[in-house]
């Protein structure tokens, strides 16, 4: 979802910088944040954020967005749906929403590197923990939306069109849990890997 992809981006590259804040420490040493260049450590961590963000998390995001456009973005707006032939503004809607992923992935790991080698690394966990809530508080308070297939019309009720003609995800309704499942097997593999990657660097460290 829209909702969740955006801060995903955020909350991996903190979630990386955790996990490898022995080897940030470590391959940082003496870096003040004074001078213009980082250490080699900076750059491997923020290459990898954003990686993940433009390999793993847009690429998913986008095949929602293009096949299930109304849950995707869980019927905040028809502007999704209405892209093709619709003006400048509703094509460029898929284009923000992956500048928007790559931005946060980045902001969370400058951020992040910052608190880590000015000894507030305590704060990183909080803030993708708290950020992760807040996401799960907006998409919970969405409810039913993220159970409902179909249309931005269907959902609010609007020109003859009525949520009760709505799917249930389960129910794989324009094939959406087969590319539902596709896409989080896909999130799923990529985050274990990164993640066993991570620690067996900090245990060498």
């Amino acid at each position: 979802m829209v909702q969740i992809d955006i801060p995903a981006a955020f909350v991996a590259s903190q979630l990386f910088l955790d996990l490898g804040r022995k080897t940030v420490l470590r391959g940082a040493a003496g870096d003040t944040l004074e001078g213009r260049s980082r250490p080699a450590v900076y750059y491997r961590f923020l290459a990898r954020s954003l990686f993940f963000a433009g390999f793993v998390i847009c690429p998913a995001g986008i095949y929602l967005l293009s096949g299930w456009p109304g849950w995707e973005q869980i019927y905040w707006s028809s502007s999704f749906e209405q892209v093709k032939h619709a003006g400048w503004f509703n094509a460029t809607l898929p284009a923000l929403f992956v500048m928007a992923i790559v931005a946060a992935g980045y902001l969370g790991h400058v951020v992040g590197y910052r608190w880590l080698i000015s000894g507030r690394g305590k704060y990183l966990r909080p803030t993708y923990i708290g950020v992760l809530l807040a996401t799960s508080i907006v998409v919970l308070d969405c409810y039913p939306s993220f159970l409902l297939v179909g249309t931005y019309d269907q959902y609010h009720n609007l020109n003859g069109q009525v949520r009760g003609d709505m799917a249930y995800v389960w129910e794989n309704a324009f094939d959406f849990s087969i590319g539902w499942v596709g896409v989080m097997l896909f999130f799923a593999v990529a985050l274990v890997w990164m993640i066993v990657k991570l620690r067996r660097e900090a245990r060498a460290a």
